[in-house]
């Protein structure tokens, strides 16, 4: 697990398809349009349109801290006659915690609509077998440091949101992804979609 503050690094979010989720009525949608409100932006092919700024929610504003576990799962498996026993690796285990000043109710509706990502025009509602569609990707980066380094978390789910509340009213909100996909550690965020199915 490493910590980080929200001065030290970038955040930003796409989905992992050629759609956007954004708020409509006071609920998520999918939406294969661009949009001007807030929304998660689509999965685009230039790494620049990342955290260039002129996004309407990347990269994250008022971030506190970004909390990272990079973690496998193993299993143990004896053999009669042998001696030791064998580890297999299961799966990756990767969560992204972001605490960040509340500011609106975007990520309220997202959790509560959209949590599983878009699969093109309709959110996916989780009850299927995921595709490589399924999820979310964010992207860390190092500020200032001169490495340039950024990790890439493809088809993160939305798992948790919590809302931090004082007698002077909400003040900060927790939000948690957890994905079973390898990440990727780059100079540069990785773009490439997902080609294989989990």
């Amino acid at each position: 697990m490493v910590y980080f503050l929200g001065r030290d690094v970038k955040v930003a979010i796409s989905t992992e398809s050629a759609s956007v989720v954004d708020i409509n009525s006071n609920a998520a949608r999918g939406s294969s349009t661009t949009v001007v409100t807030d929304c998660i932006e689509k999965l685009t092919s230039s790494a620049a349109d990342v955290f260039d700024g002129n996004s309407n929610y990347n990269p994250f504003t008022d971030v506190t801290g970004v909390e990272l576990t990079l973690g496998k799962v193993d299993e143990d498996i004896a053999y009669m006659g042998q001696r030791t026993a064998l580890k297999a690796e299961i799966k990756n285990e990767t969560t992204v915690v972001i605490t960040k000043k509340k500011l609106n109710k975007f990520w309220d509706h997202v959790f509560m609509d959209a949590r599983y990502g878009t699969d093109g025009s309709d959110l996916i509602d989780g009850l299927s077998q995921p595709t490589v569609k399924h999820g979310y990707r964010l992207y860390i980066a190092l500020k200032d440091d001169g490495s340039s380094e950024v990790i890439s978390i493809p088809n993160m789910t939305f798992t948790e949101h919590s809302v931090s509340l004082n007698v002077d009213g909400t003040t900060e909100e927790t939000l948690t992804f957890m994905g079973h996909v390898e990440p990727f550690i780059n100079t540069d965020v990785i773009q490439t979609a997902t080609t294989t199915a989990l």
